[in-house]
């Protein structure tokens, strides 16, 4: 804890699954001086999904922080029972189609061998996937815009960035594309300190702690790239779902013709 008069502040960091959110949380880490190792990340730049948000501060530049990671497509009110009260929000946000891909690593046995059991069928990776049965999975990604639509709690990756644009007209919500960070570092996390009022950031740093933290996360975190999708879908169903999507898509800045 800090000896400072300064009030605590509490971030959220906000996205749907498999866009960018482990990313974030290590530039965070990276950027307020947080030590390598394990559980730092947990402890400090917390996963609201298995642990409380308000135990551990992390002091830095005067004062208190507490840091936290959700996939709710809502801000929270609460943090195990207890009211929760959120300063400042930063949201980041993915290609749809690339968070399809990503998201079917995660619930493939390549990163756990019981993942996946909500699905029609389990499978072991990606790249051993069937026109056949990615067409299956794709059918579901397309009609909902997430792989698991009765988890309303998180939503669809489409929900998630309109809630929170939404809520940027009431509180302070920084929101971050993930082809911007992967294309522009420096100038993404800049941004981004400048809104949390993070002062004299050494990027070079920041870049080199978060690489390396992420690479720690290894099969889970799978491939920091943009338009991965190309890989594994063909036109017609990239053109299927920019189709369906279109609004949406453009509001989120991406093309859908």
């Amino acid at each position: 804890m800090n000896d400072t008069s300064q009030p605590a502040k509490v971030v959220g960091l906000y996205s749907f699954p498999k866009s960018g959110n482990t990313w974030l949380r290590a530039i965070i880490a990276g950027a307020t001086g947080m030590p390598m190792g394990p559980g730092v990340m947990q402890k400090y730049v917390t996963d609201t999904h298995f642990g409380k948000v308000m135990e551990n501060p992390w002091a830095f530049q005067g004062k208190d922080w507490y840091f936290y990671k959700s996939h709710h497509a809502t801000l929270l009110a609460e943090d195990d029972g207890q009211p929760l009260h959120t300063d400042k929000v930063v949201q980041i946000y993915r290609h749809p189609l690339d968070v399809f891909c990503s998201y079917l690593n995660f619930v493939s046995k390549n990163v756990s061998p019981k993942a996946g059991k909500s699905l029609p069928f389990q499978f072991d990776k990606v790249e051993d996937l069937t026109p056949e049965q990615m067409e299956e999975l794709f059918g579901i990604f397309l009609e909902h815009a997430t792989l698991v639509p009765q988890n309303r709690a998180f939503g669809s990756v489409f929900d998630h960035f309109a809630n929170f644009t939404k809520l940027g007209e009431t509180m302070p919500v920084h929101i971050l594309r993930y082809e911007d960070l992967y294309d522009d570092f420096e100038g993404s996390v800049m941004g981004m300190c400048d809104f949390l009022g993070l002062e004299n950031i050494d990027i070079n740093s920041v870049y080199r702690t978060s690489d390396r933290r992420t690479k720690q996360n290894g099969k889970f975190f799978w491939k920091r790239q943009k338009d991965n999708y190309r890989n594994f879908l063909n036109d017609d169903q990239i053109a299927r779902f920019k189709a369906k999507w279109a609004p949406e898509m453009r509001a989120m800045g991406y093309d859908a013709d």
